[in-house]
């Protein structure tokens, strides 16, 4: 079918519309122009015959038919007056006329033929193209018959036969002259508009059409700006988006063939396409398995012909019962010495395929031979091989069962090893894992062979008695006793290639059955157990009883007043002061006090209590805040001392670790306005078990604000020595456990000696607490130590007990 462009469209409809305007604008101006003719014709012939209409009639009165014939004549004169005649009232006899044969022969016009009316009395003008035909009335008075009056004479009428074809062909001319001006006008106005057309239509759908082409071929471009109308613009935009999904559409399928492609090739099991007749008609996947008849082409072939026997029927259900529910279906079916795994799945209804499906073949036969394996790891440890806890609660309901059926009783322990994590984190998991490989073997060997040993998890041990008392204590004798060995087993060093490592445990017992003889019921006693035994200072055993629960509900209740006292501002802070070996205060040390109901709580058991519950960072805030805001107060009223430089405010490693800590500090110094260096950090080794370089890089920050670090309890923990010389640390503290029993020669002493030396060997300050006695602080002097904190000088003191301190020791 022939299609006609839209440029040959628009000419086409360019040339209808110039005719078509032309055309009506002629018509209408030809119209005009012979109204105004017509008119302008007609008032002259109305101006010209009732002239000539007086006349005649003034000179019928006068009988001067001469007259008369005179002035007719003289109408001749003008070219355009064709005939005159002066008729009688029916028109049919010429009375006068300028043809003088009409006189005789009667008029040579028809009236009638020229839409004159003799039957009305008025004057009448018709016009025949360029001609006009003019019937007036006249009055006919005749003199020779005195009869008749006025009124009464006869009438008549005045006919007159203009011709003006001269002005009409003039009035044609002109009439030309402006429909060809009009028509160069329409001209000029097509050749603009198919201009303004060719640039924002013609032009912009020529290069859609080229984008559409190119992407017909394959080829994604876009269109520049061109500035075309808001509609065309609106069209190439979405033919630029168009472009570009199809482009980005078209990179996508070419990827996910490629990886469709790399799937099919990669693909570890075999895919087999089965008609809806039960026909092989395709494979992919492993080209390559361990079932050999899948290797061959089997292409054509019925889809259970490379099947033994006893597989056949398996594999023909599975087929029917995926063809029926059109859903996956998967079987398995042993082929020689292999055991497989079938996946039918049903090809979606519309492609083509009837009944047809997909046929995937997994050789499982590992699998299956690794199922012993997991059902081994499903009830044992794999690090220790010992029992797990999911296997633990099982034997340890069938030995409740068992003893309240016979009416015996037995035990269960709860072992868990002393600061594992410490090592476990400093040293890795390897040497870790080697010492619960050994932990676990002397345990086997403390035990009898039908006790049962179970690894709950980390660094948590269950032994489940096998042997039944008769009365509890006799039961609790024997786990005692049992626990008591395996304390003294794990107390032996472990060698673990060149080193050595002392490690001790504590140890729960729960006696069963009771009245909550439940599994998790007795582990949660006897874990309760085991961290009073923690509590009670470690390497110990303990037996489970009910006053064990009663605290720790009071311990639950510690935590609820520890939470109230933070929300409350119901702690206290004291200030301890730090002399030089000169007498001189250097420096004090902000302690944090609580007073609980009107007790006292030890500092150690608060501050435990809040680090496990997470308290620490709130109250650790706060001590920092108060601790400040009494400093500022200090050196604004002048109550230190020259020598005084710093004063130390312990921090947490929970507290250090928070990631607003800086952001924290910052903003507490700025409230408070007081500088970084007249604050010291006081830092505990458990801070260094976590990571060390977000450690380190956070206490270069800190120690390039001008803050200092004092490395609190030095020599207490289990980090390596290498932090010493990677951290800022400015000061080390030798720990009161240290100080309290120097002895010269002792052991306590020589560790002393070697915190002093290693010091001064790395350039830091060195100060020792929990100096009581003035030969601790002689001691100390001698061999190096010039700096002391303890209650040789003074116990912790307010604020303004702190303030009269410095005044009654003037320095």
């Amino acid at each position: 079918m022939y299609r006609r462009s839209l440029a040959q469209l628009l000419l086409n409809w360019s040339v209808l519309m110039l005719g078509l305007i032309t055309s009506g604008l002629g018509y209408l101006l030809l119209q005009l122009q012979l109204e105004q003719f017509s008119s302008g014709w007609e008032r002259r012939i109305t101006f010209e015959l009732d002239n000539l209409a007086r006349d005649v009639e003034y000179h019928l009165e006068s009988d001067n038919r001469y007259r008369i014939e005179s002035r007719i004549t003289e109408r001749l004169t003008d070219s355009s007056v064709r005939y005159l005649a002066v008729l009688t009232e029916a028109g049919d006899q010429v009375i006068f006329s300028t043809r003088s044969a009409d006189l005789v022969q009667g008029l040579s016009y028809r009236l009638s033929s020229h839409s004159l009316n003799t039957g009305v009395r008025e004057a009448q003008i018709e016009r025949h193209q360029s001609e006009f035909y003019a019937l007036f009335p006249l009055r006919l008075s005749l003199p020779d018959d005195p009869s008749v009056t006025r009124s009464s004479s006869p009438k008549g009428w005045l006919f007159a036969h203009y011709d003006a074809a001269q002005d009409y062909d003039e009035m044609l001319r002109a009439l030309v002259r402006k429909i060809m001006l009009v028509a160069v006008l329409i001209v000029v106005f097509l050749v603009v508009q198919s201009q303004i057309l060719r640039r924002y239509v013609l032009l912009p759908v020529k290069r859609l059409i080229h984008l559409t082409t190119s992407m017909m071929e394959g080829k994604y471009a876009s269109i520049s700006d061109s500035r075309s109308a808001k509609e065309i613009a609106k069209l190439e935009k979405a033919f630029n988006e168009l472009s570009r999904h199809l482009d980005d559409t078209t990179h996508r399928i070419a990827h996910q063939q490629a990886l469709t492609d790399a799937f099919t090739s990669g693909f570890p099991d075999i895919g087999l396409l089965v008609t809806g007749t039960g026909v092989i008609n395709g494979r992919f996947g492993n080209p390559q398995s361990r079932i050999s008849r899948l290797n061959e082409d089997l292409t054509g072939t019925p889809f259970t012909a490379w099947l033994n026997l006893s597989a056949t029927e398996t594999i023909e259900k599975a087929r029917n019962q995926a063809l029926n529910t059109r859903e996956l279906v998967i079987a398995e079916f042993s082929h020689d010495d292999l055991f497989l795994e079938s996946r039918m799945v049903p090809l979606e209804e519309g492609t083509g395929e009837e009944n047809a499906l997909i046929w995937l073949i997994r050789d499982i036969s590992e699998i299956k031979r690794k199922q012993q394996l997991i059902e081994y790891q499903a009830n044992y440890d794999p690090l220790t091989d010992l029992a797990n806890r999911r296997m633990a609660l099982q034997q340890l309901e069938s030995k409740i069962c068992q003893t309240q059926e016979d009416g015996g009783y037995s035990g269960v322990l709860f072992i868990d090893l002393d600061h594992f994590k410490n090592i476990n984190d400093s040293l890795g998991h390897p040497i870790g894992d080697r010492l619960l490989i050994e932990a676990a073997r002397r345990l086997t060997d403390c035990v009898r062979r039908k006790d049962i040993i179970a690894r709950l998890g980390g660094d948590e041990f269950l032994i489940i008695l096998d042997k039944a008392e008769d009365t509890e204590q006799q039961a609790e004798n024997m786990a005692i006793a049992l626990g008591e060995q395996i304390l003294d087993a794990i107390r032996q060093p472990f060698s673990i290639d060149i080193n050595k490592f002392h490690l001790t445990a504590s140890i729960g017992i729960a006696i069963f059955p009771t009245s909550e003889c439940g599994a998790n019921d007795l582990i949660r006693q006897a874990d309760t157990a085991m961290y009073w035994a923690k509590h009670q200072g470690r390497s110990q055993l303990c037996l489970y009883n009910h006053r064990m629960q009663e605290e720790t509900r009071e311990r639950l209740h510690l935590f609820n007043d520890l939470y109230q006292a933070i929300r409350d501002n119901g702690f206290t802070l004291v200030y301890q002061p730090q002399h030089n070996d000169s007498g001189e205060i250097t420096g004090a040390e902000a302690l944090c006090r609580w007073v609980n109901n009107g007790q006292s709580v030890y500092p150690d058991v608060f501050i435990a209590a809040a680090e496990e519950t997470n308290l620490i960072l709130p109250l650790g805030e706060w001590v920092l805040t108060h601790a400040c805001r009494t400093l500022r107060q200090w050196i604004k009223d002048g109550s230190l001392p020259a020598s005084f430089k710093r004063l130390a405010v312990n921090i947490s490693p929970a507290q250090f670790m928070d990631p607003d800590f800086e952001q924290k500090l910052d903003a507490t110094l700025a409230l408070c306005d007081i500088d970084s260096s007249v604050l010291e950090l006081e830092l505990t080794e458990s801070l260094f078990m976590g990571d060390k370089d977000l450690i380190r890089e956070k206490m270069q920050r800190l120690s390039a604000k001008g803050f200092t670090f004092a490395l609190d309890d030095f020599g207490t923990g289990y980090s390596s020595l290498s932090y010493l010389q990677k951290l800022p640390i400015n000061k080390l503290k030798i720990d009161r456990a240290f100080v309290m029993d120097i002895q010269p020669g002792s052991e306590r002493a020589s560790i002393v000696d070697a915190i002093i030396q290693l010091g001064q060997n790395l350039n830091m300050d060195i100060i020792a607490e929990g100096v009581e006695t003035d030969q601790q602080q002689d001691y100390l002097q001698q061999h190096g130590c010039r700096q002391y904190q303890g209650y040789f000088f003074s116990r912790p003191l307010r604020d303004d007990m702190f303030v009269r301190y410095i005044n009654d020791n003037p320095q």
